[in-house]
């Protein structure tokens, strides 16, 4: 395992990115009081410029150095975890086959509502709109031969055969109808969400499952002081962050509240480097607001946002 970064070295480089900061910030609040409104960007070759760039050079420097002599991290990217540990990389599938389908086969009664939800007020459907339901049909007719052969029980298999049949049985009242209204849309929703839901549970059991079989044979392989070093990074979308399957877990196993100095969400971040990036960020950011303010969360919200919430109030009456 490589060696710890050095703490006082750590904090020199801080002292650094600082005192560059309010150097800068300095500068520019001299300059806006002593000279007009000039150019919104100093000129190449521009000392403040050339300053600035310093403290870019020594972040940039420092967020390497805490990747390279931090702990384990276990990086969640779609269907594979990924462990970096002591200079290795280890990457394993782990979401069950069964997870798949369970969700496609929800998928069915959702892809319906979202074909024709932009239709409600429609008095005919058009021809474009109803070849794409027939087609819908012609997948799910398709489909439906194979559920048996892919891990379901008996149980999930007979669910998901309902799921198929009063999709197929709405999907024909409309094309015969040629229209669909919006209580008729949401009624056949609200009738699939007892057994969409039902699927959507055992699919999170699947995924837990699998997921803390692999983490902890990792953990099993880890001294002590390494698995409380661990820091997890989870890359996904916007939408599923609130209350994510991936963050419950690991603050739970983790003991953290959420989200944190030890899980990060990388929100729309789709590159495992640009994830690990952010994870640096986060971690000198930290020790800067602590350092600075005596608050480890405090550079992990916009810097000028209190001058904002303050000085608003005087430059914009209220509507």
């Amino acid at each position: 395992m490589p060696p710890r970064a050095n703490p006082a070295r750590i904090r020199r480089h801080w002292a650094i990115i600082i005192l560059v900061v309010m150097s800068g910030l300095a500068g520019a609040a001299i300059g806006q009081a002593t000279a007009p409104r000039g150019p919104e960007k100093p000129p190449a070759g521009d000392p403040l410029v050339t300053l600035n760039d310093a403290f870019r050079s020594v972040y940039r420097r420092t967020k390497q150095e805490t990747l390279a002599h931090g702990g384990p991290v276990i990086l969640g990217v779609g269907d594979h975890l990924v462990l970096r540990r002591a200079g290795t990389r280890t990457e394993v599938p782990y979401t069950p086959a069964v997870y798949h389908v369970l969700k496609g086969v929800a998928h069915v009664p959702l892809a319906l509502d979202v074909l024709l939800a932009p239709h409600a007020d429609t008095a005919v459907l058009d021809d474009g709109v109803l070849a794409e339901m027939r087609e819908l049909r012609r997948l799910m007719e398709a489909a439906e031969p194979s559920l048996a052969g892919h891990g379901l029980d008996a149980e999930q298999l007979d669910r998901a055969r309902r799921i198929y049949a009063d999709s197929r049985a709405f999907l024909d009242a409309v094309i015969q109808a040629k229209r669909c209204t919006r209580d008729e849309r949401v009624a056949f929703a609200r009738r699939m969400h007892a057994l969409v839901m039902k699927n959507v549970g055992e699919a999170a059991r699947a995924e837990l499952d699998a997921l803390h079989a692999r983490v902890t044979a990792w953990r099993n392989e880890m001294s002590p002081d390494e698995w409380k070093g661990l820091k997890v990074v989870i890359l996904g979308s916007a939408l599923p962050r609130q209350q994510s399957l991936t963050v419950q877990y690991f603050a739970r196993l983790l003991g953290e509240p959420g989200e944190g100095p030890r899980i990060i969400y990388a929100e729309s971040v789709r590159d495992e480097d640009q994830a690990l990036d952010l994870m640096a960020t986060r971690a000198v950011d930290t020790g800067i607001g602590v350092d600075f303010f005596n608050d480890p969360t405090r550079m992990h919200r916009d810097l000028l946002c209190d001058a904002a919430r303050d000085y608003l109030p005087l430059l914009i009456d209220r509507p």
